[in-house]
């Protein structure tokens, strides 16, 4: 059952260190990879300048790709208070600070779904 009183939470560097309730890890944003597909040019439709582009002109060109990489945006995962399952922040959870950690909206685990919780100035709660 779970308690009324804050308990405190603690980083590890890797999500590995994850064992105790209120244990969280830091993720940083990553940005887009960036890549190059080459596209066939499509022919001219006038005679002469068909002639022109078969020996001048350019046949393909580069067409950049960005693939996003996870996480888009400064994710948090931290161990719920309750089952002691890993629960992530979404971009609808801005962190507010991370030292001590501060995260703007209740979380609700996925795990046991009946208990949301807050994290305020390094303490975590019931919500």
């Amino acid at each position: 059952m779970p308690t009324t009183t804050a308990q405190e939470v603690k980083r590890v560097l890797h999500s590995e260190e994850l064992l105790h309730p209120g244990d969280f890890v830091f993720i940083p944003k990553r940005e887009a990879t960036k890549r190059f597909e080459s596209v066939p040019v499509q022919p001219p439709k006038g005679r002469i300048a068909r002639w022109i582009w078969k020996h001048f002109g350019k046949k393909f060109e580069l067409k950049p790709i960005f693939e996003e990489v996870w996480p888009a945006h400064d994710a948090i995962v931290i161990n719920c208070p309750i089952c002691n399952g890993p629960v992530a922040t979404t971009n609808y959870h801005p962190i507010a600070t991370l030292d001590p950690l501060t995260i703007e909206k209740p979380i609700t685990c996925p795990y046991c779904r009946t208990f949301t919780f807050k994290v305020v100035e390094g303490k975590i709660m019931l919500a």
